[in-house]
């Protein structure tokens, strides 16, 4: 028996299940002391469950059925109803408010980094969320990298990878850097490699890249990004290349800066934005699966990093067996870490991924990143 808002459509009123269960022994002549025995419960049980004072269990629910010929589910449904319509509403919309704050950014990472505030309003929270997302409000769609060419396997951007280059663009917007020089930078792109050579000299790379005018930051990546760089322009002559450290390794913060870095020379001209993930490692997108422009990055990449004729050379005098001492020698001839050797023997699966790892060193303690 539910009385439902002709205007609302919602429930107006809603009875206990031991109202029907009295109508039904009423109509059969029955005592709650003869329903008790029918049912083998106590009579204490029985009047508690009409009065409203006991919930109906599954168990009862299927004993009530038998004993009235009906379903258990009607009793369940009738007391889900029941217990649902004397629950206390919330005041307000704050649980759904939050919940929709959460589906646009991973609100609890963002303030475990420090990236928003944490705050006990959710209006505050939302205007937290809003400033950080660069966006008037939740219905808006962030504008950086809306356009941008993505190499995973989806079109569009996941709340955590939005976030992720909206910090970017934060930390990149804080960095004073002269106008973009592009000759200049496209002549230093085959010789850049070798300030992997040594600590000091990673430590020159930022600077370096900094008086060219382009801004390189690092920024960690959110759960379940797998993001490990990005290319964007904060303006049409100041291009952003930001990396993730997801692999915090020589090899793969080399060819994921070197892979960005080629975004820039393909986006000069049209102002062309990537987010790149899975770029490194087993799980890294065969180069032959990637669309052009990805597959034209790799390529530029990898022979900016190790010469394509002189890594050809080096793995027709060595194969089948590449030894620490052969690496090393090889890459001394080019002037670059070592580890950046093993990486692209790796990826053209001249070596095991677990052969040679003591040269795939830590890069984050060679940056100098503040």
């Amino acid at each position: 028996m539910i009385r439902t808002d002709s205007v609302a459509g919602v429930p107006a009123e809603v009875f206990a299940p031991g109202d029907f269960i009295r109508e039904e022994i009423e109509a059969r002549g029955w005592t709650q002391k003869e329903l008790a025995g029918i049912l083998g419960r106590p009579l204490q049980t029985v009047n508690q469950i009409i009065n409203g004072k006991k919930e109906v269990t599954p168990a009862t629910a299927i004993a009530l059925g038998e004993a009235f010929g009906t379903s258990a589910e009607l009793w369940l449904n009738l007391e889900s109803a029941y217990r649902l319509a004397n629950v206390e509403r919330p005041s307000s919309d704050e649980i759904a408010r939050r919940a929709r704050l959460r589906s646009v950014a991973p609100v609890q990472e963002l303030i475990d980094r420090g990236w928003i505030e944490e705050r006990s309003s959710i209006g505050e929270l939302e205007e937290q969320v809003c400033k950080f997302l660069d966006i008037e409000s939740l219905t808006e769609t962030p504008r950086l990298l809306i356009a941008a060419r993505r190499s995973g396997v989806r079109d569009d951007f996941s709340p955590s990878q939005v976030a992720w280059a909206c910090r970017a663009k934060h930390v990149a917007s804080t960095m004073a850097v002269p106008t973009f020089d592009y000759e200049q930078f496209t002549d230093l792109l085959p010789n850049l490699s070798r300030f992997s050579s040594s600590e000091e000299k990673m430590r020159q790379l930022r600077p370096t890249l900094t008086n060219l005018g382009l801004r390189l930051v690092v920024v960690p990546h959110l759960r379940n990004t797998r993001i490990d760089g990005a290319m964007f322009w904060l303006a049409p002559d100041s291009p952003v290349v930001c990396l993730s450290l997801r692999y915090d390794r020589i090899d793969s913060f080399w060819f994921t800066l070197m892979h960005e870095l080629a975004h820039v020379c393909q986006g000069h001209a049209e102002g062309l934005e990537y987010l790149d993930s899975q770029l490194t490692g087993k799980e890294a997108q065969p180069t032959n699966s990637k669309a052009p422009c990805e597959r034209n990055a790799d390529r530029l990449a990898g022979d900016w990093l190790v010469p394509a004729d002189a890594l050809k050379r080096f793995i027709r005098r060595t194969k089948p067996y590449y030894s620490r001492a052969a690496v090393c020698t090889f890459a001394d001839e080019l002037g670059i870490h070592p580890g950046i050797v093993v990486g692209r023997l790796q990826h053209l699966g001249e070596i095991p991924w677990q052969n040679l790892r003591r040269l795939l060193v830590k890069v984050s303690p060679m940056l100098g990143f503040g």
